[in-house]
C-alpha cells in the first residue's frame, strides 16, 4: 500500500530530533496493534502506525492512515 511519512530515519541521513522530510514509503505489512513494517528508498523499516499517512505532507496537516485500511492490508499479506 503506498502511503507517506515524515518519520525520521537515520540511516537514510536524518539527524534525531530534527523535522525530517516527508518521504513516499510502502507499507508492506502490519502487525494488528500499532506497528507498520515499510519500504523506504528501497530500506526496510518498522514504525508506529501514527506516523503513516494518506496523502503527502505532515503529521496534522494530512490524514493518517486507519486501522481499516491496514487491516485490509493484512488480509493481502
Amino acid at each position: 500500500m503506498k502511503a507517506w511519512t515524515d518519520y525520521p530515519f537515520t540511516d537514510l541521513g536524518d539527524a534525531e530530533w530534527q523535522r525530517a522530510p516527508v518521504r513516499e514509503i510502502e507499507v508492506v505489512s502490519y502487525d494488528g496493534d500499532k506497528y507498520c513494517r515499510i519500504l523506504v528508498e528501497g530500506r526496510e523499516a518498522e514504525i508506529k502506525s501514527g506516523y503513516i499517512y494518506q496523502e503527502c505532507g505532515r503529521l496534522g496537516d494530512v490524514p493518517r492512515i486507519t486501522r481499516s485500511q491496514l487491516l485490509d492490508l493484512r488480509g493481502e499479506v
